[in-house]
């Protein structure tokens, strides 16, 4: 059985005969070689309306759909059920799970890949153990694909992913195979999400949050526990030996000084450097998820919005032009987002230093002015103090 949506961009498949022989390429350096197979390598014993799976090829490209990846699937003329000591050298009979992953050293690319992997688990309504197989659909090796957010693979497997390499030169019938959702659909769910202006809170991504933070083990006090203060998290880009980090708040002791005198603020920890040298991936979610404001410059890393508690405000300091990105993510997730409001109270360094990208702000550094930042930090925090768990505080502020 092969079952596709619109556009392939999810599949399903029960009784799957994959042909790997021949198929090594060692001059192909192509991480996305979507279509590896020939007629008759990829099928099933079905009754297959192959003009109704052609008519599905209008998205054909890499992590958008799986149309070149199905697009040779064949009715094949033997049922490799029938006799799998003749037709198989591999049964696998655990779920599978086949993805195309976007890009392991980043945050916010590798989040497109769990949380689309997440929506896959919601849309097949079956599979929300851990005993499933992912298998990426590229041809590299389990060794070339790096990634810096390895833990996160727990919430959804307890087996390592693997590549269709691992598969070399055998036949293979796979006994219940999914095609997850990629992670740049069209108009699809994280990457390319049409939000509206006004839009707020989305139940599918709270829902992403609150199972992923589940599985990882991140936790936080019970509620009705009154905390004293309200708890900032500043994330600190830090620098790197191998390359010059960019969009570093040059000033930035200076701005954590400044809120120091703000009555009940908790910025004792406040100033962190996520990185993996410093703090292991799940030490950074809690950090995050026990932040009531979490600030941080455009990037990556901003990705942690979706990790925090619902009264919480995001507050990315300054967004590089880049207006979208981090703004949308804590709005989908629920949780109130602010930025920088004044560009005349910046001021950057280092402009046109980058060789390639010098002309574009994400390539710059900057001094923030400090009574701005305070004005900002207060009004953070006044929105937080909305929320019922710091009545008692609003008392305290009155």
């Amino acid at each position: 059985m092969l079952q596709c949506s619109k556009y392939t961009r999810y599949c399903k498949a029960q009784n799957l005969f994959i042909d790997f022989t021949g198929l090594r390429d060692p001059h192909n350096r192509d991480k996305f070689r979507e279509n590896v197979f020939k007629q008759g390598q990829i099928g099933g014993d079905c009754v297959l309306d192959r003009q109704l799976l052609q008519a599905q090829g209008d998205h054909k490209s890499p992590l958008q759909s799986w149309g070149e990846a199905v697009s040779d699937y064949t009715q094949l003329n033997f049922n490799p059920w029938s006799d799998t000591n003749k037709y198989c050298d591999v049964i696998v009979d655990k779920p599978v799970v086949f993805v195309q992953l976007d890009f392991g050293g980043n945050m916010y690319h590798h989040f497109c890949d769990f949380f689309n992997l997440y929506l896959t688990q919601m849309a097949n309504n079956s599979w929300f153990g851990t005993d499933v197989q992912v298998i990426r659909w590229d041809m590299v090796g389990s060794y070339r694909y790096g990634e810096m957010f390895h833990d996160a693979w727990d919430a959804f497997t307890s087996h390592n992913h693997i590549s269709l390499r691992e598969y070399s030169d055998k036949r293979v019938c796979f006994n219940d195979a999914t095609f997850a959702f990629l992670p740049r659909m069209i108009l699809g769910l994280f990457y390319n999400t049409p939000v509206e202006l006004n839009c707020r809170g989305s139940s599918l991504f709270r829902a992403f949050a609150e199972h992923f933070l589940h599985r990882m083990g991140i936790t936080r006090p019970a509620l009705p526990i009154k905390p004293a203060n309200i708890k900032i998290t500043l994330m600190n880009r830090g620098a790197n030996t191998r390359y010059k980090v960019y969009r570093r708040v040059l000033n930035l002791d200076e701005l954590v000084n400044a809120i120091r005198n703000i009555p009940g603020l908790d910025i004792q920890s406040a100033l962190l450097e996520y990185s993996q040298d410093k703090m292991s991936f799940k030490e950074q979610l809690s950090v995050t998820h026990n932040s009531d404001i979490f600030i941080g410059m455009h990037g990556a890393g901003l990705t942690h919005f979706l990790f925090l508690p619902p009264w919480a405000v995001a507050f990315e300091l300054y967004n590089c032009g880049d207006v979208r990105c981090y703004r949308d993510l804590p709005r989908l997730r629920g949780v109130r987002y602010m930025t920088w409001e004044e560009p005349s109270k910046i001021k950057a360094f280092d402009k046109y230093e980058h060789e390639h990208y010098g002309s574009h702000e994400k390539f710059w550094n900057f001094e923030f002015d400090v009574t701005e930042f305070v004005r900002l930090v207060k009004q953070a925090k006044s929105m937080v103090l909305e929320h019922d768990r710091f009545s008692h505080l609003r008392r305290d502020e009155l």
